[in-house]
């Protein structure tokens, strides 16, 4: 009898293992697909041209893993933090034989050669292999993207070697005359914040001869008819400040607060049309279907004796969210 028990006990305690076990198995699937979904929710929040490099790929999710974070001056991203822009962007140029060039005055058929500067917002995950997508539009808003190529680059992390990066992409203009709009796009399968990394120069600069006209394309680029109005703003990017050896105690503070900060520093509402300055668009508000455009003429009449440059913002706005925009720039003698 001694032995049957044993044996019943011995079985007994093998079910409860195989039991116990199957527990764990079952927590380990739902924490499984937990994660998964996770995963999939982040990735659906990807814009939609990361999205589709992404699709592939899973996302790590573990705090040992670093990411990076490739970025350039980013209109759209800026003006979803409630920031100001200038659509001269400070991280796109374009040069002729090794010369800076305007962007306002370039020849039809001509070799250019144009230069982005990409940084990295990681102190810790390099980029090895960054994806960078050239492009561009007619001048306006919303306008259909033309592609130019695609180059790559390797990115190192903030403050180290190969920060910031140059990304170089040889360009012949159209042969039909025009002004044009230039984008740059990153792409990277597993960015920190891939928010931020489009950027747009869109920028034209007109003598004032009572007053300075200028005309730019609008384009309703969405899948709905919406109705467009414009804000105009004199936002220029402030003088950097000089980098200093060391943070001081009074500027560690939290990413909230730093937000706060640039957010007052760069405060729209202190940018407005200046005193003297009258600026007429025309038409003022506009609806567009889907795939509509619209030429949009805008006079900007300086004050008496003006001389120098003055800069203008145009934002064009549905629905509370912003299409897009261009700056301009008024010289007088």
């Amino acid at each position: 009898m001694s032995v049957v028990r044993f044996i019943l006990r011995v079985l007994c305690e093998f079910l409860g293992i195989l039991s116990y076990r199957w527990i764990l198995e079952a927590i380990d699937i739902v924490k499984r697909f937990c994660r998964a979904m996770k995963n999939l929710w982040q990735f659906q929040k990807l814009p939609h041209p990361v999205r589709e490099q992404t699709a592939r790929c899973d996302i790590i999710d573990n705090p040992a893993f670093h990411r990076p974070d490739p970025c350039i001056y980013s209109q759209p991203y800026l003006m979803k933090l409630g920031l100001p822009v200038t659509w001269d962007n400070p991280d796109i140029v374009i040069r002729k034989d090794g010369i800076i060039v305007p962007e306002y005055d370039l020849q039809p058929d001509t070799d250019y050669e144009i230069d982005a500067t990409i940084w990295n917002n990681s102190y810790e995950a390099p980029v090895v292999g960054l994806k960078v997508v050239f492009s561009f539009l007619s001048f306006g808003i919303g306008t259909v993207s033309n592609p130019i190529a695609t180059t790559f680059v390797n990115l190192g992390v903030k403050g180290g070697v190969h920060h910031p990066a140059l990304a170089k992409m040889p360009w012949k203009t159209p042969p039909v005359p025009g002004h044009y709009c230039l984008q740059v796009l990153l792409v990277w399968i597993d960015d920190a914040n891939p928010e931020n990394n489009l950027g747009q120069n869109n920028l034209d600069v007109v003598a004032a001869h009572s007053p300075a006209t200028f005309n730019f394309r609008l384009r309703n680029n969405t899948h709905q008819p919406n109705r467009y109005s414009f804000q105009v703003d004199s936002y220029v990017i402030p003088p950097q400040e000089t980098c200093k050896p060391s943070i001081p105690p009074e500027d560690r503070v939290t990413r909230a607060e730093r937000l706060r900060r640039i957010r007052a520093k760069h405060n729209r509402a202190d940018f407005p049309v200046p005193a003297g300055w009258t600026v007429v668009i025309e038409p003022a508000e506009i609806s567009l279907n889907p795939a509509d455009e619209v030429d949009i003429a805008v006079a900007i009449t300086p004050p008496a004796g003006f001389t120098g440059t003055q800069s203008f913002n145009v934002n064009a706005f549905y629905d509370d969210k912003c299409a897009g925009g261009v700056s301009l720039i008024v010289t007088a003698a």
